[in-house]
């Protein structure tokens, strides 16, 4: 006949899920303990996780078991998860791991950079919906290249890039640095981390090995899991530019995906398309276009006196002062908060609202609404472009000198929602030199448009 603590008493399965260890006999019997306990329970009797709670091994599973069914939900229950939180439109959203993927020379980094000016401002990114919020930029390679691209994107929008955070150098993932990069983040606690590139973080590691790459896919998740960002990688597509180079296991653990290709053979006529390649709870078919412009840094010069210049992107098929969709989240939300509903009701009482105010939304869009007006900033930016702020003036450069080809910020850079923001103003301190107006421009090859061309709406020449 066995007793409690006798190892024959549960079987070997029992054993391990209830996270007990033999330790040395004292009676002459094995003793079992729970594995991250040190001290030496009384003959015939467990410890579990809580000092001097004694349990017989059959009690300390079946406490097990029943801990494991109250985290049973029942549909009531689901209302219990958090929401999914947006932080730009329906592209990348708050505690996911995501990535950026494109061929050399698609401008992978200028759109993440542009992603982050606009978070940490608080602009809308080209129409679509912003949570505000600090960012933190790793910047693996090509770092010295940084500032003017920064100083192009200020000078172009009119403002600073405030809220930004960049590190000028890699930290290897599966180095004991990444600990300390960890605890950094979730200190400073960042909304938006990118990771420039996931190649340069990521030295000495077999990439095509799903097994290695887990390992560096948990360092990825255990710092989403500190800081609750956006955790988005840069990484090149393969030799036929359909996926992400390496490792199956990378793609498989990512909530978004956005894929950057690019059209056109000179910099006038580049049309850059940013696309969902994986959406796990959004819709895929998504697309914006993009062009890129010349800015010529005031003040800034080279040895031979011409202009320093980067490149800043520019958006071809925005539409910043559209209306919401009725039945809409940014809809119910602007009805809502015309009408004075306190942010912090939750469903139910929104879903009492909604009948007084003769609002029709299914439960699972109120349960997106409530998150949204719970959790959005009191900072966050009016429901406008940059593009159309009077702050934000385009300046067209003289000369060229970026790279496409770089994947890091080298020499060179819906889910709709509405809120009542501050609005956003140059900066006092931005001090970069005048802006001028050169009056309507075409967004494909930056060079002037008929006035009253431009008045009727179009943005391009007809040609382009």
């Amino acid at each position: 006949m066995t007793t409690p603590h006798d190892p024959a008493s549960l079987p070997p399965s029992h054993i391990r899920a209830a996270g007990l260890a033999a330790v040395p006999p004292q009676d002459g019997s094995s003793l079992w303990l729970p594995t991250d306990t040190a001290t030496a329970a009384p003959a015939g009797k467990l410890w579990t996780a809580e000092p001097g709670a004694g349990l017989t091994s059959e009690e300390h599973f079946e406490a097990r078991i029943a801990a494991m069914e109250s985290e049973l939900l029942d549909t009531e229950g689901l209302d219990k998860i958090p929401q999914l939180r947006p932080l730009i439109g329906d592209l990348l959203h708050m505690n996911t791991l995501a990535r950026v993927i494109g061929p050399s020379g698609t401008f992978k980094s200028f759109v993440l950079l542009d992603m982050c000016g606009h978070v940490g401002t608080g602009m809308r990114w080209h129409g679509q919906f912003v949570q505000q919020g600090t960012v933190v930029y790793l910047v693996a390679e090509g770092a010295e290249g940084i500032r003017k691209r920064v100083r192009a994107w200020e000078q172009h929008h009119g403002l600073r890039m405030d809220n930004v955070r960049f590190l000028p150098r890699p930290v290897q993932a599966m180095s004991p640095e990444w600990e300390v990069l960890t605890e950094v983040l979730r200190r400073l606690k960042p909304v938006l981390i990118v990771v420039d590139t996931q190649a340069r973080v990521t030295v000495g590691i077999e990439e095509n090995s799903n097994t290695e790459m887990g390992r560096v896919v948990d360092r990825l998740d255990r710092l989403r899991e500190a800081t609750a960002a956006c955790v988005s990688l840069v990484h090149h597509t393969g030799h036929m530019g359909e996926h992400g180079r390496g490792a199956s296991a990378v793609k498989g653990a990512l909530h978004s995906e956005l894929k950057i290709s690019r059209k056109g053979d000179r910099l006038s006529n580049y049309v850059l398309t940013v696309a969902s390649g994986k959406q796990k709870d959004e819709d895929e078919d998504a697309k914006h276009l993009f062009g890129m412009r010349k800015v010529s840094i005031d003040g800034e010069f080279k040895p031979d006196g011409r202009p320093v210049t980067s490149l800043v992107l520019v958006s071809v098929d925005a539409v910043p002062d559209r209306e919401p969709v009725e039945g809409s989240v940014e809809w119910i939300v602007g009805r809502l908060d015309a009408a004075g509903v306190p942010n912090d009701y939750g469903r139910r009482r929104l879903q009492q609202e909604c009948q007084r105010l003769e609002i029709k939304a299914r439960n699972d869009k109120l349960n997106e609404v409530a998150a949204f007006r719970k959790n959005r900033s009191p900072n966050r930016s009016p429901k406008r472009s940059p593009a159309d702020s009077a702050s934000a003036v385009p300046i067209p450069g003289t000369a060229a000198d970026e790279s496409a080809d770089q994947s890091g910020p080298g020499p060179v850079g819906d889910h709709p929602g509405s809120a009542t923001p501050k609005p956003v103003v140059p900066s006092p301190s931005l001090r970069r030199g005048p802006a001028v107006d050169t009056g309507p421009v075409c967004v494909v090859c930056d060079t002037p448009l008929d006035p009253e061309w431009a008045s009727r709406g179009h943005n391009r020449h007809v040609a382009c």
